[in-house]
């Protein structure tokens, strides 16, 4: 039971009292049985994670300690409940859903890149000051399936303006290389190593770090003469490069602010 005080406790799964009994305040029991062979069983969202059986005083409830499949929280559940199929486990995650699960965890983590700070790409969103303008991911999900239909499930969510907030009109369904090529990082339209002094991965590097077409060749030009690491091989394509590109290809360097 002590690596199991670590984990969060939302709800008891007792109608009317949630968030009454937790791993510090477990239900009130007047005896404590352990049956380890229960560890495991699963009950519609949920599924036992301790032997531990706590009985009340009258012997007609046996409260059980279950973690939710779904959202990961850990609850006190009756088990008689669960047994005859009165209680599905975890009331958020048994709810009939208005937009299919796959939505709302896309949106959801959408969401928390905008607004959670310890979220791993907040940096990239929400430090950047986009915003996720909806009232809820569910709002969001009805909003989308209104406007586009349900997509398949391979399709993205991609916000056309990759410095504009996820709102109406500013976002939309596209394939996976549809949304990967309209990342704010995508600074090059296509690579020709004739026009380059570098090979494409340095030189989307030195785009993405701010970089011009021009600061770029001066900065293989001063490669070369440091000779740092495959001067030789910047130095001949130095030598053979095109200088002149056509306009058709797009040149993006982006400098973080």
């Amino acid at each position: 039971m002590k690596d199991l005080q670590l984990l969060q406790t939302t709800s008891s799964g007792l109608k009317g009292n949630r968030g009454r009994y937790n791993l510090d305040s477990p239900p009130p029991a007047a005896h404590i049985s352990y049956k380890q062979e229960m560890v495991g069983q699963q009950f519609g969202w949920v599924k036992i994670i301790s032997p531990e059986k706590r009985w009340s005083k009258s012997w007609n409830r046996c409260y059980v300690l279950t973690k939710c499949r779904g959202c990961g929280s850990i609850q006190w559940q009756d088990l008689g409940n669960l047994r005859r199929g009165q209680s599905k486990g975890c009331q958020s995650c048994s709810r009939p859903r208005k937009i299919p699960l796959w939505l709302d965890r896309r949106l959801t983590a959408a969401k928390q890149r905008c607004e959670n700070p310890h979220d791993r790409e907040y940096p990239n969103y929400g430090a950047r000051g986009i915003k996720f303008e909806f009232p809820s991911v569910t709002a969001a999900g009805l909003y989308l399936v209104e406007m586009f239909g349900l997509p398949p499930r391979s399709m993205e969510l991609d916000r056309i303006d990759t410095n504009g907030n996820y709102t109406k009109g500013n976002l939309r369904f596209v394939p996976r290389v549809v949304n990967q090529a309209n990342r704010r990082n995508t600074v090059l339209s296509e690579f020709h190593q004739e026009y380059w002094p570098y090979c494409r991965e340095v030189v989307t590097k030195k785009l993405s770090q701010g970089m011009t077409r021009s600061e770029i060749i001066q900065d293989a030009e001063k490669a070369v003469s440091e000779k740092r690491r495959n001067w030789h091989i910047i130095s001949a394509r130095l030598d053979f490069m095109t200088y002149e590109m056509p306009e058709s290809i797009t040149v993006l360097p982006y400098r973080e602010n």
